[in-house]
């Protein structure tokens, strides 16, 4: 047992709980969640309306452009951050422009539809496994390996709690940050643990190591200015930070994936066994391949509607339980 290994389980412990409790304040909250029913794209034309739903009962369209909603427009981002969020029956104005013509189409929210409850409870779920099990890992193994597992897992499994609603805007500000912060660093972190996983890469054994996390330091300070400056959200500027955010969520969930698949390759049958390299590429292949895929086309046509996107996360819930498997595998085998 190292003292390097074993100086973080109690950080490790309180940002679980926190985590865990952040998660039930938000599906406590989820009662209050509402439904509107379309996605719009980065120059807030409609490219989604979903059959029944509020917006298609308001007369929303394919291609239609939203021009405001509740009376501010859609670009002035200091205002919307401002209002507080639409309530269960409240009824807010959309203008659109259509072909040329302005309509205003009275929506009114309805409850969060029975399959978004689902997903949401799922995802709460799916979380708290990434969390205890980083957690358990760390503290039956307290190695360097389940260290850098836990950090990945832990932070990850944040990613699923969606916390209550935070009317103060600087309060929900301050905690955007710090949840993007999160939420970055489980994606470095996740390159980190693939690359650290026996066979080490040579890539770690040098400073090359901090450069991992400089993209996710560029990023994290370009949404801090960002949420504290509050730009008018344009399409341009919305479609650059897309393309930001899709290019490194796919940059570190490609380099997870290919690492391992090297690794994988260049070792014996027997070592992909004893090693829990099988394991490793079963989480791996079920767990991060699928929305790895879904989230490159998003990224690129975010108006290609693909089959199963609402569901295709529930394959994370494959990533703690083949890795701590394979970590099971490796302790033995060392």
């Amino acid at each position: 047992m190292s003292e390097q290994s074993t100086k973080y389980n109690a950080v490790l412990v309180i940002a679980g709980v926190l985590f865990i409790i952040w998660g039930i304040l938000g599906l406590m909250d989820a009662k209050n969640y509402t439904y509107a029913g379309y996605n719009t794209g980065d120059d807030y034309n409609v490219i989604k309306v979903e059959e029944g739903s509020p917006a298609a009962s308001a007369g929303l369209q394919l291609g239609d452009v939203i021009k405001s909603t509740g009376g501010i427009a859609v670009t002035d981002s200091k205002a919307l951050n401002k209002r507080e969020r639409a309530k269960i029956g409240e009824t807010r104005d959309i203008v659109v422009d259509r072909n040329g013509e302005e309509l205003t189409l009275p929506l009114t929210y309805t409850t969060m539809k029975d399959t978004d409850s689902t997903n949401n409870t799922v995802g709460f779920i799916i979380g708290l496994l990434f969390i205890l099990i980083g957690v358990y890992a760390q503290f039956k193994h307290k190695t360097a390996l389940s260290l850098s597992f836990a950090l990945f897992a832990v932070c990850f499994g944040y990613l699923f709690m969606n916390g209550p609603y935070i009317s103060s805007v600087i309060l929900s500000s301050i905690v955007g940050i710090i949840s993007t912060g999160f939420v970055l660093f489980s994606f470095t972190a996740l390159a980190i643990y693939m690359l650290q996983y026996p066979p080490e890469s040579a890539f770690l054994r040098s400073s090359n190591k901090r450069l991992l996390y400089i993209p996710m330091l560029i990023l994290l300070a370009i949404i801090t200015i960002i949420t504290i400056l509050q730009p008018d959200g344009s399409g341009t500027f919305n479609m650059v930070m897309r393309l930001l955010f899709g290019a490194f969520i796919i940059f570190y969930f490609g380099l997870a994936f290919i690492t391992l698949i090297r690794k994988y390759i260049s070792a014996s049958s027997e070592e992909r066994s004893s090693k829990g390299l099988n394991m490793m590429l079963i989480g791996t292949v079920v767990g991060l391949l699928p929305i790895l895929v879904y989230f490159t086309i998003n990224t690129i046509k975010p108006d290609v509607e693909l089959p199963g996107n609402d569901y295709v996360f529930y394959t994370f819930a494959a990533i703690p339980i083949f890795f701590f498997l394979a970590i099971e595998k490796q302790h033995k085998a060392s």
